[in-house]
């Protein structure tokens, strides 16, 4: 690789904080087919024949993304989101920085199941991208 495509690199993995072999991945892609694109049409009548689409990759499966919060999360407060994640019952009461996460939309509060007492904290599609997880369905 050109030291151009590694700086590119660098810079996605600094500003997305997170695994971007797919973005890499669909950019490389769309660079091939411009390219490609720009040949041909430069060829024009020279140009070789075009290959069978069978030789092609399979598209891959878009996901939903939802992006990572752009501020930065301590990792003590990271643990928190992770033990809400694996099912941990958190309440207000429980979580000392509940308010933090509430303002930055990376919990809601829900009423208590048993009726009375702090509120429980659930994590909203934010706060599961924060620490890199999807919701389970």
């Amino acid at each position: 690789m050109t030291d151009a495509t590694n700086a590119l690199y660098a810079l996605l993995d600094a500003y997305l904080r997170c695994p971007v072999e797919p973005a890499r991945a669909e950019l490389e892609q769309a660079l091939r087919n411009y390219q490609t694109d720009w040949i041909r049409a430069r060829a024009g009548a020279n140009s070789p024949p075009l290959a069978a689409k069978a030789e092609e990759a399979p598209a891959p499966v878009k996901k939903v993304i939802v992006p990572k919060p752009r501020f930065p999360i301590a990792s003590a407060d990271l643990e928190v989101l992770k033990r809400l994640a694996d099912g941990w019952p958190g309440t207000t009461a429980e979580v000392a920085r509940w308010a933090w996460f509430e303002n930055r939309e990376l919990v809601a509060l829900d009423p208590n199941p048993a009726g009375e007492g702090p509120e429980v904290l659930r994590l909203t599609p934010l706060g599961w991208a924060a620490i890199g997880r999807m919701p389970p369905d």
